[in-house]
């Protein structure tokens, strides 16, 4: 099931993204899914389901559009200190 909202968005911003009003539905769509992913709202998995994107594809929209949860670097350190401990 999919909500439909309706924006009015200024001509400057269409402009800015090509003039093509079109487009702009696809580009709102990634920001409210990078957005949510970022707020932990969604999960890798649901992001790449909402726009139609492997894994792969998924990895590289969130890397692109710098959508990082701040206790991922955090985890990650985490997990790389257990291997280093456990390679001991």
């Amino acid at each position: 099931m999919a909500e439909t909202v309706e924006i009015a968005v200024p001509d400057l911003l269409v402009k800015a993204f090509g003039g093509k009003p079109a487009g702009l539905q696809r580009t709102t769509l990634e920001a409210l899914v990078a957005q949510a992913y970022r707020e932990a709202r969604i999960t890798h998995a649901q992001a790449g389901q909402l726009l139609g994107l492997n894994r792969f594809e998924t990895d590289g929209f969130l890397k692109a559009a710098q959508a990082h949860r701040s206790w991922e670097s955090e985890e990650f350190a985490a997990d790389l200190e257990d291997l280093r401990r456990i390679a001991r």
